[in-house]
This record gives structure tokens, C-alpha cells and sequence, in this order.
């Protein structure tokens, strides 16, 4: 990101903390923080991973930080495993904040863990049973049925044939 760039996002995006005479946004992390959401809100998942990644360099030990730095990673760049400590450890630290759960589950989808994306979603759901945004992960994943038979795994064959055939015969 060139000076002008990061010039003109400073200026474009609004800012809702009241900046000291010298202040300087490059040494404020809720500054990059800001505008990665802000960049985030606008599908630049890119330019929002950076803002995030100097956000979280400049205070380690944050956790939204570095939730939303796991995100935009696995997003961005796929890296799910990176991502997912991260999201892990940020939800570890604060344990009572629902956007951090949401964070993680989105990651969990992305690594292709649907159970602990689950998880994590109803989590952030006993936090925050109000929030949009989780209940509409939740909707989307979907609530799927248990398995016909529960003494065999869910993805037996045989389990999968019975589940489709008494699914379409519409008496499950």
C-alpha cells in the first residue's frame, strides 16, 4: 500500500476517536484496527489483513486483534491453521466476547471443520443471543438430523444411504 493510499484511507473512513495535536495514526493500533474493519466491511479482505497484522504487532497481546487478524488470514491467504490459533488463543483470553467466537467459526468453516464451527457459533449464541450475525451462521450451516443409526458414525454408508432415501420418501 503506497503513502497516498494509506493517506486516503485514513481520510476516507470515519473516525470516531478524538486525535491529540501530533498524534500520528501509524502509531495507534485502534487506528489500523478501525480501518481494517473498515476496509473489511467493503470485501477488501487483502488490505484489511494488513491493517489487522499492524494493528497486532503494535499491541501483541489483544485479542480482537488477533482474532480478526486470524480471519482475514484465512480468508485472504487460506492459512487455516495459523488462523485458527489464533482465533483459539484470542477467544481464550477473552472468553466473554461473542465477536471472537464468530471469528473462530467463520475460521473453523473456511478449514472445513463444520462440527467445531458449530461450537463455536453456539457459544458465541449463549453470550449474545441478540447478535444477527451468529444467528444467520447458525441458519446457514443449517441443523442436520442425527444419524439413522447412532451406533455407526455419521458418515457410514449406510447411515448416509438410509438418511437420503428416508429424506426423499419425505418420512425424515
Amino acid at each position: 500500500m503506497s503513502d497516498e493510499e494509506k493517506e486516503d484511507l485514513w481520510t476516507e473512513r470515519d473516525r470516531t476517536l478524538p486525535r491529540q495535536e501530533g498524534d500520528r495514526p501509524e502509531d495507534d493500533p485502534e487506528e489500523f484496527f478501525k480501518a481494517g474493519m473498515f476496509l473489511l466491511k467493503r470485501n477488501k479482505v487483502k488490505e484489511a489483513h494488513a491493517a489487522f497484522k499492524q494493528a497486532l504487532f503494535l499491541r501483541e497481546q489483544e485479542p480482537r486483534y488477533m482474532s480478526y487478524t486470524g480471519l482475514t488470514l484465512a480468508m485472504a491467504m487460506g492459512k487455516t491453521k495459523e488462523a485458527v490459533l489464533l482465533c483459539e488463543k484470542a477467544v481464550q483470553k477473552e472468553f466473554f466476547r461473542s465477536e471472537l467466537f464468530l471469528n473462530l467459526g467463520k475460521v473453523y468453516l473456511l478449514a472445513g471443520n463444520r462440527k467445531k464451527a458449530h461450537i463455536a457459533f453456539r457459544k458465541g449464541m449463549t453470550l449474545d443471543r441478540d447478535n444477527r450475525t451468529l444467528r444467520g451462521e447458525l441458519e446457514r450451516m443449517g441443523i442436520r438430523k442425527p444419524p439413522v443409526f447412532k451406533f455407526l458414525d455419521r458418515r457410514h454408508p449406510v447411515n448416509k444411504l438410509t438418511g437420503k432415501m428416508l429424506h426423499r420418501l419425505r418420512l425424515r
